[in-house]
């Protein structure tokens, strides 16, 4: 069953630049480790359990099923990955409800310092990449693999929604309510000029929002072929913050106070 999201994937073309622009809004980032797949990260660590991935490429990389998010679409919140704790039998839901995926493959990363992580996990592909979370299963301890290191300078300290555009809401509630097991509630954001449903999975919660009408920043959004998720809203025992695309490298942001 679905426990929460693992972690959230935010990427670029430049890893270093990438890292930089989270140091200088109050995280604490740290070591990642390199794929065998030609990618590579950072990491920050939240008290919820949950953790930040920074990612880039280490090598020209075309057939990577992130490629195309970040040289394509632009780069930064480009997906997440929901925890389990029987990947096989959520696999079977995804499966039967017709979603473009791989199988569960086995995937590593070398830490930092050398220690080999190593997990089972599916990539999602298509429409559903970045809509639908892609989920993980731990071989090597899932304590080695999320950062330790989770205090801030902002004081964030977990995730509190993510907040997707879903094209066709009534395909993307059949696959999350049998995937949660649960029926979605329903949620409007004026602001946004949208309507849709809403998850609450272990600590986190997941939005799924359609445009109202024809026009919007959703529908802006999705004209421009961006990545799906729109924004991703974090706990603090900070101040609440809305933090802009262009000072968040492509990503919304917004702090809300515990």
């Amino acid at each position: 069953m679905i426990r929460g999201i693992d972690h959230i994937v935010i990427a670029g073309r430049d890893l270093d630049a990438l890292a930089a622009t989270f140091a200088a809004l109050g995280f604490n980032v740290v070591g990642g480790g390199r794929h065998p797949i030609g990618s590579y990260n950072r990491l920050i660590g939240l008290q919820d359990g949950a953790y930040i991935e920074l990612l880039s490429f280490y090598e020209h990389s075309p057939k990577h099923y992130w490629w195309d998010a970040v040289h394509e679409k632009g780069g930064g919140l480009i997906d997440f990955c929901a925890q389990t704790d029987d990947v096989r039998a959520d696999y079977a839901v995804f499966a039967a409800e017709g979603v473009d995926m791989s199988p569960l493959v086995g995937l590593s990363r070398v830490r930092f310092d050398g220690y080999h992580l190593s997990w089972l996990n599916n990539e999602v592909y298509g429409d559903y990449q970045g809509l639908i979370p892609f989920i993980i299963e731990d071989e090597t301890p899932r304590e080695e693999r999320v950062p330790k290191e989770n205090r801030h300078d902002n004081l964030v300290t977990g995730i509190d929604r993510i907040t997707l555009v879903a094209r066709d809401l009534g395909k993307t509630r059949r696959i999350m309510d049998a995937a949660l097991r649960r029926e979605a509630e329903t949620a409007h954001d004026a602001a946004l000029k949208a309507h849709g449903i809403v998850y609450q999975v272990g600590p986190h919660r997941l939005e799924y929002l359609t445009p109202l009408g024809d026009s919007g920043p959703l529908n802006e959004h999705l004209a421009a072929n961006a990545p799906v998720p729109w924004r991703i809203v974090f706990k603090t025992n900070g101040a609440a913050r809305h933090i802009g695309p262009v000072e968040a490298a492509g990503v919304r942001v917004e702090l809300v106070s515990n």
